[in-house]
This record gives C-alpha cells, sequence and structure tokens, in this order.
C-alpha cells in the first residue's frame, strides 16, 4: 500500500487504522509477478515472511537477545521445573507438600501447573541448556508480539519498531524465567484480540476461550485478561467525546457477540484439575498473603533509585510533555487501561511489564506523525531475505553455550555445596537460604526435605515465613528458633550476617565453603557420613 492509499484510511483516535492484511490492489502492485494458480498464495506467504515489517521484527528479537541471554534465572525457576517434572512422572496434581520439613502435608496446589509442565518438558529435553533457550525463546515471543500489538493499534509498522526497541532496555531487566511470563504472552494475545475486534475482525474473539483455558492453567495473571475484556465492553455501552477522550459505543451485534465470549472466557477459567480454587488464587493471595507482599522484592512499590525506577519516570516525563505539544485521543479504554497499568507498576515492581505493554502503542502513535508508512510497493525482498539471513547467524553465535550457562549458574546457586551434599548428606532439619530452596527441590528431589523455598504462599500460612525472616535478619530470637525447628546444619550464603554469627559461635562449625555458600553443623550433631 502506498503513502497515498494509507492518507485516504479514516483516522480513530487520531490513529490511522493499520491497512488490510492483504487485498487484490496490493497484490496487483508488487513489483515482481506472482506465479498463478495454486501457487499464487505460497508465493505470496514467502514474500510476506522477507518483508520489512518481518525483518523489522526478527532485528527486534535479536535485540532481546543479547540482554535475555546474560538474564539470571530467578530462584522459583528451579521448584517450579521440579513440580513439572512430578506432574509428568506420577500423572497427577500435588494436593499437599512433600518438599518441606516445616510444613510437610500442609494443603497446597500446583496453581501454574501447564507453565511448570511446560519448563520441566525443556529441562527434561536439554537440561540447563534447554532451559536458557526456552527463556530466550520467550523474551523473544514477547518482544514480537509487543511489536506486533503496536502496529495493530497505531497502523505504522516503523513507528511500532523503533517504540517497541525504546522500552526493551527495561523490559529484558524484568524478564524470568516463571510462569508468569507465559501469562504476559497471554495478556498481549487477549488485548490484540479485542483490538482487532474493536477494529472489524470479529473473528478475533474467538481466540479467547481457549486462550484462557491454557491461561488459567499457567498462571494468575488470567485475572488482567478478564479485566481487560471487561475494560472494552464497559467503553463501548457509552458514546461521548470530552476534549482528546472519546467513547465509541458498539454496535448492538458487537456488544453481544463480546458478550457471549466474556461468558464463555468466564466458564473457561473454571475448567482446572483443581475445580473454581485455581480461579480463586489470585483473589486468595491479595487477600490473605501480606507478609508475602510486604517481604517479596518484586511485590514492592517502584523505587526511583533503582536503574528500571528512573528509566520509567523518564518515560511518564517524555509522555506528559509529547501530550503537551501533540496532543493525541484516547479511547475511554485505552485511558483506563493506562491508568491502571501506571497504578499497577508503581505499587508492584513485577507488574513493570504490563505497564510496557501498554506504553508501546502510544509511544508508537507519537511517532507516526514523523515516520512514514510502510510502502510495499518499494520493499526489496531480495535484500531483506540477506539481511535477514545475517540476522539468524548473528542471532546463533548470541546464544549462550552449556558452559556459559554452568558459569553463570554457579555465581547464583549452591552448585559446589549440592555437590558436596551428595557426597556427605546431613542430618535432618537442614536451614536453607530461601534463594537456595527452589534449587536444592530441583537438584536433590523430596528426599532432601528443606526449610522454605519459593512458595512464599504454603510457608505464610504456616508461619514458617515469618520464622525465616527473623532468623535471617538476625532477630534476638534467631538461634531459639532454629531450635525450635531442631536445626541441626544450615545451607546459607556465605557472605550474610547469620554465616558470621554462626562462624563466630562455638555450638557451629563450618563443614563446607566456597566462594558463593557455605555449611554449617552444630558441634555435637553427628559427623556426616563419609567424614
Amino acid at each position: 500500500m502506498s503513502q497515498s492509499d494509507s492518507a485516504m484510511r479514516p483516522a480513530v483516535g487520531g490513529v490511522n487504522l493499520p491497512p488490510p492484511l492483504q487485498s487484490e490492489t496490493a497484490v496487483t502492485n508488487l513489483p515482481l509477478a506472482a506465479p498463478k494458480g495454486n501457487g499464487t498464495s505460497i508465493w505470496l506467504t514467502a514474500r510476506k515472511a522477507a518483508s520489512f515489517p518481518v525483518l523489522m521484527g526478527i532485528l527486534l528479537a535479536g535485540v532481546s537477545l543479547v540482554g535475555s541471554r546474560l538474564i539470571k534465572l530467578d530462584p522459583d525457576t528451579w521448584w517450579h521445573i521440579a513440580v513439572g517434572q512430578r506432574i509428568m512422572d506420577t500423572h497427577r496434581w500435588p494436593t499437599s507438600d512433600l518438599y518441606s520439613f516445616t510444613a510437610p502435608g500442609m494443603h497446597w496446589i500446583a496453581y501454574e501447573w501447564l507453565g511448570e509442565v511446560t519448563m520441566a518438558l525443556a529441562a527434561r529435553m536439554g537440561g540447563l541448556l534447554g532451559i536458557a533457550f526456552l527463556q530466550i525463546a520467550l523474551v523473544a515471543l514477547v518482544t514480537v508480539l509487543l511489536y506486533y500489538y503496536a502496529y495493530v493499534r497505531c497502523g505504522n509498522w516503523k513507528a511500532a519498531c523503533l517504540a517497541t526497541g525504546l522500552v526493551l532496555p527495561v523490559a529484558s531487566v524484568i524478564f524470568t524465567l516463571r510462569p508468569q511470563i507465559f501469562g504476559y504472552i497471554f495478556l498481549l494475545v487477549t488485548l490484540i484480540c479485542l483490538e482487532r475486534f474493536r477494529q472489524g475482525h470479529s473473528r478475533s474473539l474467538w481466540i479467547l476461550p481457549p486462550l484462557f483455558l491454557i491461561w488459567v492453567n499457567t498462571h494468575g495473571t488470567f485475572v488482567f485478561g478478564l479485566a481487560a475484556i471487561g475494560v472494552y465492553f464497559a467503553s463501548g455501552l457509552v458514546s461521548f467525546q470530552l476534549g482528546n477522550l472519546v467513547a465509541e459505543p458498539w454496535t448492538d451485534r458487537q456488544r453481544k457477540q463480546l458478550l457471549f465470549i466474556s461468558l464463555l472466557c468466564g466458564l473457561a477459567v473454571l475448567i482446572t484439575p483443581y475445580g473454581a480454587e485455581t480461579a480463586a488464587y489470585p483473589v486468595m493471595m491479595a487477600m490473605t498473603q501480606p507478609f508475602n507482599i510486604a517481604n517479596i522484592s518484586e511485590w514492592q512499590p517502584l523505587t526511583f533509585g533503582l536503574a528500571v525506577g528512573k528509566y520509567f519516570l523518564t518515560l511518564m516525563l517524555v509522555i506528559f510533555l509529547a501530550h503537551v505539544f501533540f496532543p493525541i485521543k484516547y479511547r475511554l479504554y485505552e485511558l483506563a487501561i493506562f491508568l491502571f497499568s501506571v497504578y499497577a507498576a508503581c505499587v508492584h515492581i513485577r507488574f513493570m511489564l504490563i505497564f510496557l505493554m501498554v506504553l508501546v502503542p502510544i509511544v508508537a502513535a507519537f511517532l507516526t506523525r514523523w515516520m512514514p508508512a510502510y510502502d510495499q510497493s518499494t520493499d526489496k525482498y531480495a535484500l531483506n531475505l540477506l539481511i535477514i539471513a545475517v540476522l539468524l547467524i548473528w542471532a546463533a553465535k548470541l546464544l549462550p553455550g552449556r558452559t556459559e550457562v554452568a558459569d553463570s549458574l554457579a555465581k547464583d546457586y549452591p552448585v559446589g555445596a549440592v555437590q558436596y551434599l551428595r557426597q556427605h548428606p546431613q542430618p535432618t532439619g537442614m536451614f536453607n537460604d530461601y534463594s537456595y530452596g527452589g534449587y536444592l527441590i530441583w537438584q536433590l528431589g523430596p528426599q532432601h526435605k528443606v526449610f522454605i523455598d519459593g512458595r512464599a504462599d504454603l510457608y505464610e500460612y504456616s508461619g514458617v515465613f515469618q520464622d525465616y525472616a527473623h532468623i535471617s535478619n538476625l532477630e534476638s530470637n534467631a538461634l531459639s528458633l532454629l531450635g525450635k525447628y531442631n536445626i541441626e546444619s544450615c545451607l546459607i550464603k556465605r557472605k550474610t550476617g547469620l554465616a558470621t554469627l554462626l562462624a563466630a559461635s562455638p555450638d557451629w562449625k563450618q563443614a563446607y565453603a566456597d566462594d558463593q555458600s557455605a555449611i554449617f553443623v552444630r558441634s555435637h550433631a553427628p559427623a556426616p557420613a563419609g567424614n
């Protein structure tokens, strides 16, 4: 489509609508003649795969690889994989804890079981390298979906690419391999489907019910998807224009279809191995886990002392100035979702990615003023294909090797200490650092019971999380709490206050130490086997 063709399309909300996916006119304007007959669709698909928009998407995925290949795996990654492996091995979904000695048998469900099984499959197929590659692939997928969502909203591939690139420095910092990254992918797909529905692609909505069926079994962020559908539906029930704020009503057919799909999505989230308990978990967490939310770093408010906070503040100031000098129109649902995303990111830093996925289309809308639209008739497909090949070779060389992944792992987790424990099993009752618990579960299995791991909900309900905080913070009752749980050994980070205290105590002796971690045992405890 030429620039003149693009200019003739009506503008909605201050932004041109995206061009049709393919039209007969666009086909006849191609610089090279397409073959006739059954080969036409294959030819057009091949040309589309070598088009400039696809090239920009691959470039963005490659840029995301630069950041994601160096991202450290989250402490929760390991117990998620272990749970997924157990589900595959036993063909049963857990209903109680079997990994700890502090809350044994306590009710606990794998409410993210589908994401955990997916992660476990990657680990089973490729070990550490499979885990690393899965993380890289998911980060690239989020990046491409951000790019496409920005295009659907603004109708300009170039502006969408630049806007996505501007937020990648922040996005790459908060990507972690946990089921929540699947949830963010599903949220982006939901927003894309809703926006395409608003633009007249009614069939897009039928993706949502099966998506929510998968989503509810993968991560609790499905509640944001339901909220997005609700906001879209409600904003189309009124019609007004207040300055640059516009509310556009649904047609009667659109309203009925959206309501019907909403009901199907609501029913889909009830289909889980645990019934409605999985669907209710996000609400239960918000209402019954205050200690978890107050003490886990990702649930903390955004602070502007962090690099991500400074970047967030800069983006908000730039957006404010852009609205002053280059105001754009907002639809009611766009403003509502934007304001919610700002609130969510400020209150809980883990929701920064939700803010970014709402921000990218807004930035792209501003950039469309200065960036010409993609002109298919002038596209250089052969050159694009050559650049795509170079990018793919470059990306392949950037992929980490097995040794690099193992070395990175050893910097954050007690790899050497676990090897020591395999050869010298410690008496039952080992206190461990919170960030080590998941790795111990993954490496040593349920035979080695942990004190605590990343399942903060389980340990808050049992009171163990609160006791752990007292011990790790060296409260006055720290040593007495070790006695309360009959702790005979401790696996902790070497450079911590607790390690210093135990090293100075006559009741404890150091059994193992490396640059990362240390193992202490009670002086009166039986000597480990093999010593």
